[in-house]
């Protein structure tokens, strides 16, 4: 089934194309530090695919950092650098079935999960240092493991091919995991490199004292 791997690696060339037309490269133009960290934080996006088991029942797991790269980068810039990890793991082997279903998997879906719960907790949510951390990073991180998850399970179960059960019973597991690597990534980051975080604004979480 060709088409498998090929409407999805369609619908990839569409967000990606889509994406590129509004990416603020004003935000690197000039910049040298900028230009430095986005193409470092590529790189180690790209080598985190590395690390993928298939040790649990035929299942394909790998923790994605998307919602490290939307926070720190934009939703556009994090498509673009989760699209160059999914593309690399597919030449070497290692996406799961092909590239634009890796692409769907961790990068467009968690990329929207991280984005909406971002939308709703500047909207509803009062605007609070540990709040970014703990709902942003670290909730927005395990929400982006369990939408993996579950479409690989669901297209795994369409498939037939076995490996849906291992990425349920992975999945909690998965989620803490990610949402722990993005939450302590993330603190890290607002804590004592503030300026590298597109999505955090000191005039918001860190209000002068009255």
């Amino acid at each position: 089934m060709a088409w498998v791997q090929w409407l999805p690696a369609g619908v990839a060339v569409a967000v990606l194309a889509a994406a590129a037309r509004r990416l603020p490269w004003y935000k690197l133009r000039g910049d040298a530090e900028a230009q430095r960290v986005l193409g470092i934080a590529t790189a180690a996006l790209i080598l985190m695919r590395g690390f993928n088991t298939h040790g649990l029942g035929g299942a394909h797991l790998n923790f994605t950092c998307a919602v490290i790269a939307t926070l720190m980068f934009g939703p556009r810039f994090a498509l673009w650098a989760l699209a160059a990890a999914s593309l690399t793991a597919s030449f070497f082997g290692q996406a799961w079935i092909g590239f634009g279903p890796d692409f769907i998997a961790t990068a467009l879906l968690p990329v929207l999960c991280s984005l909406g719960l971002s939308r709703a907790a500047e909207r509803w949510l009062p605007p609070h240092l540990l709040i970014y951390v703990m709902v942003q990073a670290f909730l927005g991180g395990a929400l982006a493991m369990l939408v993996c998850n579950l479409f690989k399970a669901a297209v795994a179960a369409w498939l037939d091919v076995g490996s849906a059960g291992a990425y349920l019973i992975a999945t909690p597991l998965m989620m803490f995991g990610e949402g722990f690597l993005s939450g302590g990534t993330m603190a890290l980051v607002v804590v004592y490199r503030p300026q590298w975080c597109a999505s955090f604004d000191d005039a918001r979480y860190l209000p002068p004292p009255r």
